[in-house]
């Protein structure tokens, strides 16, 4: 006679017990804010834009790669900006403009044709930077982190920076001609 041994199965059974919210101290998290329209104004000597003079200078000034006129000084105003608040306290500026050379981001180029149809100067360019820090050119390729700004905290102040200009040889010889150049301004919100 054979026996057979039976082992009896053992299954464990979980049990889902339901949570509820109160037990756990739970809380509800409110976000708030606001989402607006930017609003910065550039308010420049004629409307928005700018005109800045750099005068008239001989080519024999350029005699050498780097060599400059004298500094002109010009403000780039801001007005109708929000206020600052906690999320938004600065703008930043950015620029743009042909340059003289895809390795050289940091001086316009003149036009090549006035409107008069005179050929403009050549191996000229036009360089631009703060105020406060001539030494350093602006990039005319629309990197940021250049120049930031902070927001007004009264209704109705304007933001103001200041900025020179001048033109600088990259090339020799310098022949004479009309030397103009325009340069764009973007206002960043971050």
């Amino acid at each position: 006679m054979t026996f057979k041994k039976y082992i009896p199965a053992v299954f464990t059974v979980a049990l889902s017990i339901p949570v509820h919210a109160d037990e756990m101290n739970a809380g509800t998290v409110h976000f708030t804010g606001e989402i607006i329209e930017p609003s910065c104004v550039i308010d420049g000597n004629d409307g928005t834009d700018n005109n800045v003079p750099l005068g008239t200078y001989p080519t024999t000034l350029f005699a050498n790669p780097g060599d400059e006129s004298s500094l002109v000084p010009f403000t780039i105003e801001l007005k109708d900006c929000p206020l600052q608040t906690d999320g938004l306290t600065s703008i930043q500026l950015t620029f743009e403009g042909t340059t003289v050379a895809s390795s050289n981001a940091d001086l316009l180029a003149v036009s090549a044709l006035t409107t008069a149809g005179n050929t403009a100067a050549t191996n000229i360019g036009v360089a631009v930077s703060t105020f406060n820090r001539t030494d350093t050119l602006l990039k005319m390729d629309g990197s940021e982190g250049q120049v930031a700004l902070d927001l007004p905290t009264v209704d109705g102040n304007a933001i103001r920076q200041q900025f020179v200009a001048r033109y600088r040889a990259f090339a020799t010889p310098v022949t004479a001609g009309p030397a103009d150049a325009d340069m764009t301004v973007n206002i960043l919100y971050r």
